[in-house]
C-alpha cells in the first residue's frame, strides 16, 4: 500500500457547511462570542537518543511505553525534487514499487509476512523524500526490521510491477486531468516555482510516464538509497539499547556510498502572473492564488505559520469569514504553507460558481493585502495560537506519530529540543511579529493567480475588477512542461510555435564550479564584477544591416535596457518605425499597421532574450541564479582556442556561452529560439570591445540563425545608467 508523504508544515482547513440564504438571516439574533480556549494541559515529549552508524546511518531511538507497539520508519534523502526531466514521476514510481518485491521476497510474500506478524507496511515519495515504515507489536521488533532492510535495500523492480504500477498511474492521471482541484493546484506549482524541480506533479505528467524504464528506477535506486543518505526513527516501546543492538545488526552491514550533491536553480522571485484553465462545460470556477513562501527551517517558521492561519487555516480563517460568512460566495475557504527543504509557497484557494469568480478572487488578494497592511488583533492571534499549541499534544500520541515529528525536524536539521519548547515558542510570537513576517515574507502585488473553470463565463469580470493580462489556456492544450503552458505546436505558414519548457540537467556541484570559473573570468576581462553591478541601464544606438529575402535592409536601432526585466527596441525602417517593448512579464510591438499585445510565444521569447543578455547572463551565473557546466573546448577565428560553458535557468533555455582562452572576453553565445521559421539555432558573436563607465562593451556583433546571416549590428553610441521618463516602457496610445 502507498500514500504520499512530505514532511513539511501545512495548514489546511475543509469547510463544507451550509451556506443560508440572506433572506432567511434573522437580524439582531441574539449573540455572543466564542468562549476563549481553555489554559492548556501540560505536556513532555517522551525521551529519546540519537547515534550515527559507522556507515553513517543516523538513528533516533524515542522511548513511549503507553501502547505495546513499535514504529520503525526510514526517510531517504531524495524524491520528486530529484527526477530529471523529461522522466517525472521517477521518485514515485520507486517508492510505489518498493514494497512490491524484493530480490529475495515476491510482492505475495510481502504481503505474507506482514500478516504473519500482525503489521503494517507503508511506502511512498514526497517533494523532498522517499519513506518506508512498519508498525508491528513490540515482540515482533527484529523481524519489523529485517523486513524494512529488505524493501529499501534489495527492491527488484520487477518489469511486470512497473507496468502494472505504469496502468494504475495512467488510469489516476486520466481521473485527475478532469478534476479542476488537481488542476489548479499543479498549475499553481509551476507558476510559483516556475523551473525549479518542486514546479512538476510527483507522480509525473501522462508523457513522462510512459518514458520511465527499469534502468531509471535502478539508476535512482543506487545513488540515493544509501545508509549515509537515511534516516531511521524506532519509537515505541523498546529501551534505547536494545533498538540500537537491533539496528547495528541488521543494518550495520549495508555499505555506505558516495551521494552527489546535486546543484538546483532557486525558484524565480514572485511575479504576478494570471492563468486561466478553460473548462467550457464547468459551472464553478477553482481558484489558487498565492507565490513563494519560506523553506523549513527558517527561523521565522513559527510566526508566518500563525500568519498564514489567520489568513485562512485552523484558529482564525479570515477567508473563510469573508467569503463565506459575509459574502456567501464558497462553501469553503482556506490558506496552505508548504515548506520544504529549498522554498515554499504560501498558497489560498477556494471555488465559487462562475458569475462570482471576479468577486471571489478581488476579496482573496484583498485579504493578502489587508493582512500585511493592518495590525493583527490580540484575540485574533490568540485563538490561532490555541489552536495550534492546543493541538500539539495530540500529534504525539501514538508512536507512528512521534516518529513524524522527530524524523521531521531531523531531515530539516532542526534541533530536537525545540520539538520540547513548541507550545512556548507558539505562545511567545505577538502582533508585532506577524506584522513584521508578513511584510518580509508576503507578496500580494506579485502573486501567481490560477482559474479552472469556464472562461467565457468570467474573463470579463477580471478585467473589471483588476486584474489584466490573463492568460487563457485551453484544458485541451494544456502541457506542464512547455513555458506558455501549451502543448507544443509544429510551425505552419510561419506562425509562431509554443516554447517548449527547458530542461534542467542536474549536475554535481564540482560540475558547477569548473564552469563558474570560466563565467569568473570572462567578468574579469568585461570590466568587473562591481563594475557589471553599477550597470542599472543602457542606451545604445546602432547602424544594423538585415538579410531579407529582397536583399539587404539597413536601420537605425536605439535600444534600451532597465535590470531586471524591462527592454525597448525602436527601429527606423524605410517603411516606417517599428518598436518592440518587453516590460516585466507583457509585452507589445507597433508598426506602420497599428499597437498591439505581442503574442504569447513571442512575449515569452522576449522574456528570455532579456535573460540571455550578457551582462544579466553574467551576474545571474556567478551569483547561482543559472547553473552550468564545461562543455569540451573548440576553436573560433584564426584557430583561437574557446573555452565553452553551458547555462540553464527559469525561463531560458540552455545558453551556450565562448570565452576566448587568452583575453577571456566573450566570443559568442548560442541557444535554441522560436520564431516564424520554427526553432533553430541561433548565435550570436561579438568584437571590437571598447570600455563605457567601466565595463567593456562589444561594438560589434552578428548574429545567425542556423548558420544563416540574420543582421550585423554595429554600436555608435552606448550610454550607462540613464534616466528613463516614467512611461516610457508603457504602451503607446
Amino acid at each position: 500500500m502507498s500514500r504520499a508523504f512530505r514532511p513539511c508544515a501545512c495548514v489546511v482547513v475543509a469547510a463544507s457547511v451550509f451556506v443560508p440564504a440572506a433572506s432567511a438571516q434573522v437580524k439582531n439574533w441574539p449573540s455572543e462570542s466564542a468562549p476563549r480556549a481553555l489554559s492548556a494541559r501540560p505536556v513532555k515529549f517522551p525521551p529519546y537518543e540519537i547515534r550515527t552508524l559507522p556507515n553513517g546511518l543516523q538513528v533516533v531511538v524515542v522511548e513511549q511505553h503507553e501502547q505495546p507497539s513499535i514504529s520503525v520508519r526510514m526517510l531517504v534523502g531524495a524524491g520528486s525534487a530529484q527526477d530529471v526531466a523529461p522522466r517525472h514521476g521517477v521518485a514515485n514510481m520507486v517508492a510505489s514499487l518498493l514494497d512490491q518485491g524484493t530480490t529475495t521476497r515476491t510482492a505475495q510474500q510481502i504481503a505474507d509476512a506482514v500478516d504473519t506478524i500482525g503489521g503494517e507496511v507503508m511506502v511512498g515519495a514526497g517533494t523532498d523524500v522517499t519513506f518506508a515504515y512498519v508498525t508491528v507489536l513490540k515482540d515482533s521488533f527484529a523481524q519489523s526490521l529485517d523486513l524494512l532492510s529488505d524493501i529499501v535495500r534489495a527492491p527488484a523492480f520487477a518489469p511486470e510491477e512497473l507496468e502494472r504500477q505504469r496502468d494504475q498511474l495512467r488510469s489516476a492521471l486520466k481521473v485527475s486531468y478532469q478534476d479542476p482541484d488537481y488542476l489548479a493546484s499543479v498549475v499553481f506549482r509551476r507558476l510559483v516555482y516556475g523551473f525549479h524541480p518542486y514546479a512538476y506533479p510527483g507522480t509525473g505528467t501522462p508523457a513522462s510516464i510512459e518514458r520511465i524504464t527499469r534502468a531509471d528506477l535502478v539508476a535512482f535506486h543506487q545513488k540515493y538509497f544509501a545508509p549515509n543518505n537515511c534516516i531511521l526513527a524506532v519509537v515505541g516501546d523498546i529501551v534505547p539499547a536494545d533498538a540500537f543492538g537491533a539496528v547495528e545488526k541488521t543494518l550495520g552491514p549495508w555499505e555506505r556510498r558516495e551521494v552527489p550533491t546535486v546543484m538546483m536553480l532557486q525558484p524565480p522571485p514572485p511575479t504576478r502572473r494570471i492563468v486561466v484553465i478553460d473548462v467550457p462545460d464547468a459551472v464553478q470556477t477553482e481558484i489558487r492564488a498565492g507565490h513563494l513562501g519560506v523553506k523549513r527551517n527558517t527561523d521565522d517558521f513559527v510566526a508566518v505559520d500563525l500568519a498564514v492561519r489567520i489568513l485562512g487555516g485552523e484558529g482564525a480563517n479570515r477567508l473563510q469569514q469573508v467569503l463565506r460568512m459575509q459574502r456567501g460566495l464558497t462553501y469553503g475557504a482556506s490558506a496552505d504553507l508548504e515548506a520544504y527543504r529549498v522554498t515554499g509557497a504560501i498558497v489560498a484557494e477556494t471555488d465559487t460558481r462562475s458569475e462570482a469568480t471576479g468577486e471571489a478572487l478581488r476579496v482573496m488578494v484583498d485579504e493578502f493585502f489587508r493582512l500585511q497592511r493592518e495590525s493583527v488583533g490580540t484575540r485574533e492571534l490568540d485563538d490561532a495560537k490555541a489552536y495550534l499549541a492546543g493541538s500539539f499534544p495530540l500529534s504525539i500520541e501514538t508512536p507512528d506519530a512521534i516518529a513524524m515529528r522527530v524524523l521531521t525536524a531531523l531531515f530539516y536539521g532542526l534541533p530536537l529540543k525545540e520539538l520540547e519548547t513548541f507550545r512556548e515558542r507558539v505562545n511567545a510570537i505577538t502582533p508585532d511579529d506577524i506584522a513584521r513576517v508578513t511584510r518580509t515574507f508576503f507578496r500580494p502585488d506579485r502573486m501567481s493567480i490560477v482559474l479552472v473553470g469556464n472562461a467565457a463565463a468570467f474573463v470579463d469580470q477580471l478585467q473589471r475588477v483588476g486584474f489584466k493580462n490573463v492568460d487563457v489556456v485551453s484544458l485541451a492544450d494544456l502541457d506542464l512542461t512547455t513555458a506558455d503552458l501549451r502543448r507544443p505546436l509544429r510551425s505552419r505558414g510561419g506562425l509562431w510555435t509554443s516554447i517548449p519548457m527547458p530542461t534542467a540537467p542536474r549536475i554535481s556541484r564540482e560540475e558547477w564550479e569548473k564552469a563558474k570559473d570560466v563565467v569568473s573570468r570572462a567578468i574579469a576581462a568585461c570590466g568587473g564584477l562591481e563594475a557589471l553591478r553599477q550597470v542599472r541601464t543602457i542606451r545604445a544606438t546602432a547602424e544594423t544591416v538585415m538579410a531579407t529575402p529582397e536583399g539587404p535592409l539597413r536601420a537605425t536601432t536605439r535600444t534600451f535596457v532597465e535590470y531586471p526585466g524591462r527592454f525597448r527596441v525602436d527601429a527606423t525602417l524605410p517603411r516606417g518605425e517599428v518598436v518592440q517593448t518587453y516590460v516585466d512579464g507583457t509585452a507589445w510591438i507597433k508598426d506602420p499597421t497599428g499597437i498591439r499585445d505581442a503574442p504569447t510565444p513571442m512575449r515569452d521569447e522576449f522574456a528570455q532574450s532579456i535573460r540571455r543578455d550578457w551582462i544579466a547572463l553574467l551576474l545571474a551565473a556567478v551569483s547561482d541564479k543559472l547553473l552550468g557546466k564545461r562543455l569540451p573546448d573548440e576553436r573560433g577565428l584564426g584557430g583561437r582556442p574557446l573555452h565553452v560553458v553551458e547555462l540553464w535557468g527559469e525561463g531560458l533555455s540552455p545558453v551556450r556561452l565562448a570565452i576566448d582562452a587568452e583575453t577571456a572576453r566573450i566570443a559568442w553565445l548560442s541557444y535554441q529560439a522560436t520564431g516564424p521559421g520554427g526553432r533553430a539555432t541561433v548565435t550570436e558573436s561579438f568584437d571590437d570591445f571598447r570600455p563605457v563607465k567601466g565595463v567593456q562593451f562589444p561594438y560589434t556583433a552578428v548574429v545567425r540563425r542556423d548558420a544563416a546571416l540574420v543582421l550585423e549590428r554595429r554600436l555608435t553610441d552606448v550610454q550607462v545608467n540613464v534616466t528613463f521618463p516614467p512611461a516610457f516602457f508603457q504602451k503607446i496610445q
